[in-house]
């Protein structure tokens, strides 16, 4: 019996065996059950993304990279929107990561220990779980194999072509998977640490540029859309931020740190000063007609009033485009529509025109009081009243909110909050080192002494307090009073649905930065639990840690089981990657790039917020080092066996 068990893992009938069962549970998962509640048509939204693309629509967004929405795209052009055909394909390609890793397990250790290594990847591959969703872990993980692969191939015979088929996928990897972007220069820094020649050299900048080469279409459709040099998804700013959130208290779940309010800015504003202000709106009277509609406005650097003329018009859909200002500046702005009927009639949106305008700011500054020329009464007037309140300090603008009737703090954050949540103002409290505004409802907003200015330096918890954050009323409109009642005609004609930089390539670059910029805040305010944190989640990333809070792991049906289940198993396979890693090390087996490339994630991930699933791509390579640990163990199990029976 154990020959034949032995004569089975000599066998390449096993390594086909496992692809074969690598298939059966996957379209098992697809067709009959799966162990994950997000359905056929995942979690990311490129289902709703290849519908759009299948039917000819540009590529929407910078949040996701581009290669798996158009995979799945490709099969709904094809033959209409049905999942479970690309899904099929994607179990399929799955079904090849066993013969991908006995390749490499054949290289690195000896045939017996690949052959184990097959048969793990192929029964225990949690890819296989993602690959009966619309998800692109599973395509990723079998261009990341077959990568590593043609890299092994190519430090054997160091054959040119070899270098440049890696440089290709690794340029493919990332634009399914955003986190493997350095997972191409990386193998072409080992490449030449481990073969320090002229010919390595070449070879190696063959593969990068390569690798440039697959990089260089996104790029440059994000430079076209955004002036910037983005070469994966923009995902990474707020993931980031996530990761600063979840440190301390916070560790387990971002929504128990309070400083998750800083999410919503204080203004509404763009970073983005190198590319024009898109601005939108609708129009959708038909009391009368509509004879043409143009953009007013100005800025502070130039006071001199254009108007623009749409540069796109879509069922009463209007967008123009007002030119990159290239600096610092606060841009006033107003729309101007025309209409004909029984009488001609000019109408301004807002109705005071240009006596109490939009404004809006474009500043690099997220956290300061972009508002310089004092046009509204917002959450840094708030403060400054507290202030004065507490410790008699003098308020730029008095005379302004006094007017306003502005005379205090309270007053300020009843005229900055919905009626009801103004009555709930209590009032300022405050001692030596902190002033605090209160509110029924239990919230406040605090502000400390010794303040620099930022907002992030105050304090709110969530309630009415953290509304009056992002809250903010133009002194314009204020002064401007419109007249007691409004015929049904100015209401009518009036610009609805207005937007400012809320098409893609514009929020989410600005956003990119100002998440980025939320992070470096809350790592300056704490290094030491931020290191913390990041070693812990180095190693948290290897295991799967349910919860029942729904702001932090993904609730349904029987989720405790599976957790808990997924927490056993993830617990073992670390454990047997770590026993693996130090046998194979010992052996002398060649386990310095599988162990480099399976610490690059946790190296580059560790400081973001993240989760086992981020493991998926190297978790082949894992099982190498538990086929490893487990024929070291079975090893000493027949021979203490033998030992016994001798004895």
């Amino acid at each position: 019996m154990l020959q034949a068990i032995d004569r089975a893992w000599d066998s390449p009938r096993t390594v086909y065996a496992a692809c074969a069962i690598s298939l059966a549970i996957g379209l098992f998962f697809i067709f009959v059950w799966a162990p994950h509640p997000w359905g056929r048509e995942g979690f990311d939204h490129y289902h709703d993304i290849a519908i759009a693309l299948a039917g000819g629509a540009p590529f929407p967004t910078m949040e996701v990279p581009w290669a798996y929405a158009y995979f799945v795209a490709a099969f709904y052009r094809l033959f209409g929107v049905r999942p479970w055909i690309p899904l099929t394909v994607q179990a399929g390609l799955n079904a090849l990561a066993p013969l991908l890793v006995f390749a490499l397990a054949r290289t690195w250790c000896n045939r017996r220990t690949a052959v184990l290594a097959a048969v793990l990847t192929g029964v225990f591959s949690f890819n296989t779980i993602y690959a009966s969703t619309e998800s692109s872990d599973a395509v990723c993980t079998v261009i990341f194999l077959t990568a590593i692969v043609t890299f092994t191939k190519a430090l054997g015979d160091g054959g040119l072509g070899w270098f440049a088929i890696t440089g290709v996928l690794g340029g493919l990897a990332p634009q399914f998977r955003p986190n493997l972007i350095l997972v191409a220069p990386l193998l072409a820094g080992y490449a030449v640490w481990i073969k320090r020649t002229r010919e390595t050299v070449v070879r190696a900048a063959a593969l990068l540029a390569c690798f440039g080469a697959m990089l260089a279409p996104w790029i440059v459709r994000n430079y076209r859309l955004t002036g910037m040099v983005l070469p994966t998804s923009v995902h990474g700013g707020v993931q980031l931020w996530y990761g600063t959130l979840q440190v301390g208290p916070a560790l387990q779940s971002r929504a128990r740190n309070i400083r998750s309010v800083f999410e919503a800015p204080a203004f509404e504003y763009t970073s983005l000063d190198e590319v024009p202000i898109v601005v939108e709106g609708q129009v959708n009277c038909t009391e009368e007609v509509l004879d043409e509609v143009a953009l007013a406005y100005w800025s502070d650097r130039d006071e001199t009033e254009r108007r623009l003329a749409p540069s796109r018009t879509e069922a009463r859909h209007y967008t123009f485009e007002i030119p990159a200002p290239r600096a610092r500046t606060v841009i006033y702005y107003y729309f101007v529509t025309q209409w004909s009927g029984d009488s001609r009639i000019i109408r301004t949106t807002p109705r005071a025109g240009r006596r109490a305008p939009f404004v809006y700011f474009v500043n690099d500054d997220h956290f300061g009081d972009l508002d310089v020329h004092g046009d509204l009464v917002d959450v840094f007037d708030v403060a400054r009243l507290i202030r004065r309140q507490a410790w008699h300090e003098p308020v730029p603008d008095e005379e302004r909110l006094s007017a306003a009737g502005v005379t205090d703090a309270a007053a300020a954050a009843a005229l900055l909050l919905p009626p009801v949540a103004a009555a709930a103002v209590i009032g300022v409290e405050s001692d030596q080192t902190i002033a605090r505004l209160t509110f029924r409802d239990g919230s406040s907003m605090a502000v400390p002494r010794e303040w620099s200015g930022r907002i992030t330096d105050l304090a709110f918890t969530e309630g009415a307090a953290a509304a009056l954050m992002s809250s903010h009323v133009p002194f314009r409109t204020l002064a401007a009073r419109t007249p007691a009642r409004v015929s049904s005609i100015d209401s009518c004609t009036q610009v609805t649905d207005i937007a400012v930089n809320q098409v893609f390539y514009r929020r989410e670059p600005h956003m990119m930065r100002r998440y980025s910029a939320l992070a470096f805040d809350n790592i300056r305010r704490d290094p030491g639990g931020f290191a913390l944190a990041a070693a812990y989640r180095a190693v948290r990333l290897f295991l799967i840690q349910g919860t029942a809070d729904k702001d932090t792991a993904q609730q349904f049906n029987g989720s405790r089981r599976v957790y808990a289940a997924a927490t056993g198993i993830s617990i073992v396979y670390l454990t047997l990657l770590v026993i693996g890693a130090i046998v194979g090390w010992r052996r002398g087996y060649q386990v310095g790039l599988p162990l480099l490339l399976i610490a690059y994630v946790p190296a580059t991930l560790a400081p973001v917020l993240t989760n086992m699933r981020y493991t998926v791509t190297v978790q082949p390579l894992m099982f190498i080092f538990m086929a490893i640990a487990i024929s070291a163990l079975t090893s000493l199990a027949r021979a203490d066996a033998a030992t016994e029976r001798i004895g």
